[in-house]
Formats: C-alpha cells, sequence, structure tokens
C-alpha cells in the first residue's frame, strides 16, 4: 500500500513547489536605486521626504529582458527606504534588487541626511548585493535615471564606465555599497565618484568629499586627475603641455609610489611621497627632428615633472588648508607604521592630517614616441 502511495505523494510533493511560481514578465528586477529627498517633512520621521526611484528592465513581446525601450523607472516617495519599497507594490509589481548595479545619491540627499542613515536599509537587506556600486549625483539623483533618449538603461553605461580608468585618472576606483558601509564606520574622510547629467547622455564628474558622513565638498574632474598623483593610483591617461609655442601629450604607463611618514610632534606627521612615472610621448606637434635630441626629451621630462607637481601641490593645499580632509589616505601609512601614534589620533585625523608637513617628489622617463622616429 505504501509503495502505491509513494508516487502520488511525490507528485504532491513537487507541485506544491509550483504554488509560489510568478511568470518572469512580471519580476520587476531593479538594475539601480536613485535616492532623493524633497523640502517636505515627513511627520512619522520629523526629517525631509525620501523619493526613490527604482529603474527595472522591461520585457520584451518574447519575454527577453531588452527592448527598444529596455528600462522603466519607478518613482515613489516616503518616509522610510523600506515602506517606499513595499508601497511600489501598491501601484506596481514586487520589485526584485538581487541585481542591482547602482545606487545614485543625489546631492541635497548627501549633503543633509548622514549617507549611514540613507544606506542601512540597503546593506542590511541580503537580497541586495554589496558588490553593487555606490555614487553621488550633481542635483537630484532622479534625473539622472530619467534621461530620455537613451538605447541602454542609464545605470548600465554608469556601471560600465567605472571600468574605463585604464584610459583616464579622472576615474576613481569604484566603490562598492560594502566599502561604502566600512568605510562610513570609521571617522575618516573618504571620496565617492560624482555624476552628471549631460543633455541626453551622463558623465563622471570628478568626485564627493564625505566628512562627517556628509558629501561636504566636491571636486572636479581635473582636482580628482591630480589627486591620483597624490595616491599613485593609476591606470592610464594623458598629461597635457607646451614647450613653446607646441602642445604635446604624455601617455601615463607605469606609476610607482613610495610613502615614508615620520612622526614629527605629539601634533603633526611628516610625509614624503615620491613617485616614479614612466610612459611615452604619444603626440608633439614640435615635429623636427631636433625634437628628439636626447636633451629635449629631457627638457620635456622636466615640464611634465613640474605639470604634475603643480597640479598634485595645489590639490593638496586645497585638501589640507580648505577642506581638512585626508581623501588620499595618508592616514593607512601611520595606522600601518606607527600603530601607538594612530591609536592615540585616529578620531582627529583629519586636523592632524592639515598640520602635517607633506614634500611631494616626482620624477618622470619617456620611454618611446610610439611609431616616430624609427625611420
Amino acid at each position: 500500500m505504501t509503495k502505491k502511495c509513494l508516487p502520488v505523494i511525490m507528485t504532491i510533493f513537487l507541485l506544491c513547489g509550483c504554488m509560489s511560481h510568478r511568470n518572469i514578465e512580471q519580476l520587476s528586477l531593479v538594475v539601480g536605486v536613485a535616492m532623493d529627498i524633497t523640502p517636505k517633512i515627513e511627520p512619522k520621521t520629523g526629517k525631509n521626504q525620501l523619493v526613490l526611484t527604482h529603474q527595472t528592465l522591461t520585457e520584451t513581446e518574447s519575454g527577453n529582458m531588452s527592448s527598444s525601450i529596455p528600462y522603466k523607472n519607478i518613482t515613489t516617495a516616503g518616509p522610510t527606504v523600506h515602506e517606499i519599497t513595499r508601497n511600489i507594490s501598491l501601484k506596481s509589481d514586487p520589485i526584485y534588487s538581487q541585481h542591482q548595479r547602482a545606487l545614485l545619491i543625489g546631492e541635497k540627499a548627501s549633503k543633509t541626511i548622514p549617507l549611514d542613515a540613507l544606506i542601512n536599509q540597503f546593506v542590511r537587506d541580503n537580497e541586495i548585493r554589496r558588490s553593487s556600486l555606490a555614487f553621488v549625483t550633481k542635483g537630484d539623483a532622479k534625473d539622472v535615471l530619467t534621461i530620455q533618449g537613451m538605447s541602454v538603461p542609464p545605470v548600465n553605461l554608469i556601471y560600465e564606465l567605472v571600468y574605463n580608468k585604464f584610459k583616464t585618472n579622472k576615474i576613481l576606483n569604484p566603490l562598492t555599497m560594502g566599502e561604502l558601509s566600512a568605510k562610513l564606520k570609521t571617522d575618516q574622510s573618504f571620496l565617492i565618484q560624482r555624476i552628471s547629467k549631460i543633455k541626453n547622455s551622463v558623465e563622471l564628474d570628478g568626485a564627493a568629499i564625505i566628512k562627517d558622513k556628509k558629501a561636504k565638498f566636491t571636486l572636479t574632474q581635473h582636482q580628482v586627475e591630480a589627486l591620483t598623483w597624490l595616491t599613485g593610483n593609476i591606470k592610464g591617461g594623458i598629461i597635457y603641455g607646451k614647450h613653446g609655442p607646441y602642445p604635446f601629450s604624455y601617455e601615463i604607463g607605469d606609476v610607482q609610489q613610495d610613502v615614508k611618514a615620520r612622526i614629527d610632534s605629539n601634533h603633526s606627521v611628516h610625509f614624503d611621497i615620491n613617485v616614479q612615472t614612466s610612459g611615452r610621448l604619444s603626440e608633439d606637434w614640435e615635429t623636427s627632428k631636433q625634437a628628439l635630441a636626447a636633451s629635449n626629451v629631457k627638457k620635456t621630462e622636466r615640464k611634465i615633472e613640474a605639470i604634475i607637481r603643480k597640479n598634485a601641490e595645489k590639490t593638496l593645499r586645497l585638501l589640507q588648508n580648505n577642506y581638512k580632509a585626508d581623501v588620499i589616505d595618508l592616514h593607512d601609512y601611520v595606522r600601518i607604521h606607527h600603530p601607538h601614534f594612530w591609536k592615540k589620533h585616529q578620531h582627529e585625523w583629519d586636523e592632524i592630517f592639515s598640520q602635517s608637513t607633506i614634500n611631494y617628489h616626482v620624477h618622470v622617463q619617456i620611454k618611446d614616441f610610439g611609431t616616430q622616429g624609427r625611420d
């Protein structure tokens, strides 16, 4: 009797697994979220009303997750992130965030509400990948996701752009949600890549300086470029210069950095930042044969060093004197090599950074000129 009933029992058991199924066209797969605030004060929280814009992929007639307009934005307001997310079910299919690639935090929100509060629900939710990337936007984040006329979801374009770092040193390392959460648990200042809307597209547009858990200041693309020469975190890029009336371009190749930290007093540290770089003279409007003479190449190397040093020191003064924010991570060298000093002063590090002496040294070597000069 038992053997006869067993197939029936197994069939019932297997069919039960289909009871909670959903058709794929009913799944609103989130690829990105924009977070903004409005001037309205929410009665529940006593704080600015939150507005979330979820960008989801849309289905085609065949059921594939792409089409001529391959995405849809769902904008909802409310008091907290989780309540907004649940209220979406009142007007749309429930959203699924397992494939979320990016979180965009609007300028007002990032300056008004501490970031650890804004991302709290995202890092608690085990459905959201901690590898999704975090950004701050110029203006409202919603405006970046609702750009008209794009053939790809704006989130996907943003996600891919940050991996162009080997082409230009105006891009920061990608910052994941997990890394952002970890940085916000410290007292240290840091950077988040900034994004701007430009006509019908988006652009990586400098960085926001996060200090005391809020976006306090911004750096331009040019300042981010100069800042990378302080951190040595460079995968590629171009330096523009002129010798006489002739413009030239130096393509950055290898970059090596060495930092020495020495405790000067109870409230000051001396740093020596040494940078060695080699690359190619990829463009030179001085086309005479003399331009490739060894003496002229040396002069060009010294010009490139002067350009790098001038820009790096200008940005360094800005960080030390105006912003008092060590976003070039010099604290890591103190933490590693002078742990007792670090343990005593880590909570006032930005102040010590602003009073520290920092000497910057750079050496440039032009290793080749492309195909020029081979004949």
